[in-house]
């Protein structure tokens, strides 16, 4: 059998809900696209999804899918959908059903042969369940090598969320490849977070994406590999 090439794989993860995570996400997905490269993305588990035209849409992944430039199908986007506002695991249990798992992780595979760069976007922060028996952070470890990028909203609060996460992520051996700084409210960016955020870590800030604005994220400066 031919040997599949595996796309770089980048997981991208929040420090807290609403930091704006997809906004970053789909950011990045755009801006690779118009680099060149064939990106796909993955959004494992969705809640609070609403029907749309007699299909549960979520719409995260529906902007990750047309920030890539509309790659596979929704489906292969998020393969597991909820209409539920609570963690992809309670929102499956409102259902009477439950997360697979097992397709978390192999819903990427679907993608290898379709990408160069493969965006993978958590729910939540990394210690927020996906289903009754993974968090983020595990489903980080089982895609395995990839490079993992910190969404943070930048507001009062940001410095201990970052350092909180990137702390997260050691635990577990994992060295964050970079961090980006999102205004999510107008108005409310403190221009020191990133100072005092790089006095903490050495993990890189690759952008800062003011309040509705369109941002390159400095790919070239992500970094990867295991704490020391």
């Amino acid at each position: 059998m031919p040997t599949v090439t595996r796309p770089e794989l980048l997981f991208i993860t929040g420090s807290d809900t609403d930091v704006g995570k997809t906004y970053a996400a789909a950011l990045l997905a755009s801006q690779l696209r118009h680099s060149g490269k064939r990106v796909g993305v993955y959004k494992p588990v969705a809640s609070g999804c609403q029907v749309v035209g007699g299909q549960l849409i979520s719409s995260d992944a529906d902007q990750l899918w047309r920030a890539a430039g509309q790659p596979l199908n929704i489906d292969a986007v998020c393969p597991q959908r909820f209409t539920a506002s609570l963690a992809p695991n309670l929102a499956a249990q409102d259902e009477g059903k439950s997360v697979d798992s097992q397709q978390l992780v192999t819903g990427a595979s679907r993608w290898f042969t379709h990408c160069d760069t493969l965006i993978v976007e958590g729910a939540g922060g990394l210690m927020s369940p996906l289903s009754d028996s993974l968090l983020n952070i595990d489903l980080v470890g089982l895609l395995q090598p990839l490079r993992l990028v910190i969404v943070v909203a930048d507001r009062l609060g940001a410095i201990h969320q970052t350092l909180a996460t990137i702390a997260a992520a050691n635990i577990r051996r994992v060295l964050p490849a970079g961090i980006v700084l999102c205004e999510t409210t107008a108005g409310t960016a403190i221009p020191s977070n990133a100072m005092e955020i790089a006095k903490h870590t050495q993990v890189p800030i690759v952008a800062q994406i003011p309040f509705g604005a369109t941002c390159k994220i400095a790919v070239e400066r992500l970094r990867s590999g295991e704490p020391t």
